[in-house]
């Protein structure tokens, strides 16, 4: 697979929520195919943020995946009124934000990243 750039990368991640949904493969497989566990330093927040304002459905589906996050240890998100707190449940570390798009963003990136951490400290096969 190429090298994505900074924007397709940032695409591709976007998808994964949707992806997941609509296929049998893990969220690590799906980053992998997206080319993030090559790339991880080419994700940004802004990337990641104007894909979600061009799909709010994107926004829909990885607020919903973040709903399960809780028990991983690894990055959630919460909103209430219009103010979002995305938050590591490792450590307490957390955002306080009052977009939603922008909010989002913040945790998919986290939360990818958290991921590629674990592939990374996991035994290769």
């Amino acid at each position: 697979m190429d090298t994505p750039n900074t924007h397709e990368l940032a695409e591709r991640v976007s998808q994964v929520a949707k992806l997941y949904n609509s296929s049998d493969k893990s969220t690590a497989g799906l980053l992998k195919d997206a080319g993030f566990t090559e790339n991880r330093e080419a994700l940004r927040v802004d990337d990641v943020e104007g894909v979600l304002k061009r799909d709010p459905n994107l926004t829909d589906l990885w607020l919903k995946r973040a709903n399960d996050q809780r028990i991983a240890g690894g990055w959630g998100i919460e909103g209430e009124n219009g103010a979002y707190r995305v938050q590591s449940y490792s450590d307490g570390h957390c955002l306080h934000l009052e977009d939603r798009g922008r909010a989002c963003a913040e945790f998919v990136v986290r939360y990818v990243n958290f991921i590629a951490d674990a592939l990374a400290r996991s035994p290769q096969r």
